[in-house]
Parts: structure tokens; C-alpha cells; sequence
């Protein structure tokens, strides 16, 4: 009798679990047809998503150059707009100062990007780009291509949503580094990209950074912060708060031009390595508009990491 209670428990059960027939909804479902996809939808050339389609990644982003290993960064449509707007030139002219920026919006006539192209420049590798790869078009659009920049330059030089860069609080950029020692009141030499050689012996050392941004003053920034490392890849060490200045500091920055320092911190050189290390600085900021930052950035051009080192004698 037991096995006939759960025989019928189980047919129960399944009887239950039975799903009712019901209409397919899809059963009264038409296909109509549409436009085709848009595979390649146009794109204005005298926009930052043209300039950079056309001109910044086939010609200029290849490898060797503008890839990441230094600025201005072509690699994606943001990395080449916050490289450009503004930032100061890392190679300058000596025969034309008015050149200190590489895009000066609404300027085109003192904009070093359409500078380098058309120009050479004393001192320089030459005019850019230096070399075209087989996939560029360069040679044979070259003046529709500097025209196209500089209509973009003339007319705003605008970001990929329309922006204009008066609308725009860009996030703080680095100036330049400069090392004391032992309380000289003259900073020691740094020159080029190469890092700051401290001598055998110093006991001591006063580290400046300067920064610039575009809207906020640098000395009004919030907490920055500074640590060291012996791997320019991996920053582990321990963070140390810089102070501020009373009255700035001003000296040759990264790009060779004049720039106030305001930040600073003083270290017994034992505490942060040994004679033949290299230590590569990377700091913390914020304009207290974006979100605080690391300078040097993990995608930061290593030449300028290298700038942004110490190497103690």
C-alpha cells in the first residue's frame, strides 16, 4: 500500500508540473526591412576624431613616436586632446618663443603642433613627422591635412564632444623636478630628460616639483603627496606629504622654460636609498576639481618618468 501512495504522489506530481499549451507570441511577428548598418559612419575631418582617424593615429601614434613613449600621446582620441590643449611644447624654438604651447585654442599662428610640421627647428630631429609608415596617406594629403588642423585649432580646437576648452577644468600636468643639497640655495643641474645626479657625500636634499594647470592655482592645491621606487613600473613605497611654499620658487622646468615651484620636502638622503640607486619619484595631487592624480601617471612617457628621477652618487 506504501509503494502505491508514492506511485501516486509521483504521478501527481508530474501532472502537476505539466505545462499548459499556449499561443507562440511571436507567431503574428513580421520581418521588415531596415537600412543597412553603417560600417564606416563619416566622420569631419576638421574635428579632434578626424584629425586623429586621419592624421594622429596612422601617421603620427606608429612605433617609436608618438605611441606612448613621450608626448603629445596619439594613441586614442582623449590621450591626443589632453596632450595637446594647452600643454606646453617639450621641445621649444629658440629663433621663435611665441611657440610654447602645442595647441593654443582659437591660435593657430603660435600652436608648435602646426609649428613641427611645417618648420624645421634648430636643434631639432627635423620636421614632423619624421617618417611615415606604409598605411599613412600623409604624403599625398599633407596640405589638406595641415589645413584640417588648423581649422580645428582656429575654431576652437574643440573636444570630441563639442566642448570648447574654456568649458573644460583639465586635471594638473607636470612643470618640472629640482633637487638641493644639503641647504645650497641653488638647485643642482637637470638637464634634458636625464635624472638628477646627487653627489657622493650629501647628507641631505630639498625636492621642489612644480606642477601647472589651467584654471585652478598650484598653490592651492590639496594634499600632494610624494614616494620613491627602484622599479619605474611599480611604486610600493611609502607616502610622504609635501609642503607648500610661502613664496614660489622659479626655475627651468621640463620644457626649459621658466616655471614656479611651490611644492616641496626635505630628506636625509640615507632614509631613501644608497649610493648607485636610482629613485624614481612619482607623486599624488589634486586641483580639488578632478580626481586626485598620480605624476607620473602608469601611462606617463618613460622618458618622462626618467625625467622624474634621482640618482644618487
Amino acid at each position: 500500500m506504501r509503494k502505491l501512495s508514492y506511485f501516486l504522489l509521483i504521478v501527481l506530481s508530474l501532472a502537476a508540473c505539466k505545462k499548459k499549451s499556449s499561443d507562440n507570441p511571436y507567431d503574428d511577428w513580421q520581418n521588415t526591412s531596415k537600412d543597412p548598418a553603417i560600417s564606416d559612419k563619416p566622420i569631419d575631418a576638421k574635428s579632434i576624431q578626424g584629425l586623429h582617424k586621419n592624421i594622429f593615429k596612422p601617421t603620427c601614434s606608429n612605433s617609436g613616436c608618438h605611441d606612448g613613449n613621450f608626448e603629445p600621446d596619439f594613441r586614442s582620441i582623449e590621450s591626443s586632446y589632453n596632450s595637446l590643449i594647452n600643454r606646453l611644447s617639450t621641445n621649444t624654438d629658440p629663433n621663435n618663443p611665441q611657440y610654447s604651447k602645442r595647441v593654443v585654442p582659437g591660435n593657430a599662428g603660435i600652436s608648435m603642433l602646426l609649428h613641427r610640421i611645417k618648420e624645421f627647428i634648430p636643434g631639432s630631429q627635423g620636421k614632423m613627422p619624421l617618417s611615415v609608415d606604409p598605411g599613412s596617406d600623409w604624403n599625398a594629403k599633407k596640405d589638406q591635412y595641415i589645413q584640417d588642423i588648423t581649422d580645428w585649432i582656429n575654431n576652437g580646437a574643440k573636444d570630441q564632444f563639442g566642448n570648447s576648452p574654456e568649458s573644460i577644468d583639465f586635471s594638473p600636468q607636470l612643470g618640472g623636478l629640482i633637487v638641493f643639497a644639503d641647504g645650497s640655495p641653488t638647485p643642482l643641474s637637470h638637464t634634458g630628460y636625464n635624472p638628477v645626479t646627487v653627489p657622493a657625500g650629501t647628507s641631505t636634499i630639498k625636492i621642489m616639483v612644480a606642477y601647472l594647470d589651467d584654471k585652478t592655482a598650484v598653490k592651492s592645491f590639496g594634499e600632494t603627496k610624494i614616494n620613491f621606487t627602484l622599479n619605474p613600473y611599480q611604486y610600493d613605497s611609502t607616502w610622504q606629504v609635501m609642503g607648500v611654499e610661502t613664496n614660489s620658487f622659479t626655475d627651468k622646468g621640463i620644457s626649459g622654460d621658466n616655471i614656479e615651484y611651490w611644492h616641496s620636502i626635505t630628506l636625509n638622503v640615507a632614509d631613501i636609498g644608497v649610493s648607485g640607486d636610482v629613485l624614481w619619484v612619482r607623486t599624488e595631487t589634486t586641483d580639488n576639481v578632478n580626481l586626485p592624480l598620480f605624476i607620473p601617471s602608469p601611462s606617463t612617457p618613460f622618458n618622462f618618468k626618467k625625467y622624474f628621477a634621482i640618482r644618487l652618487n
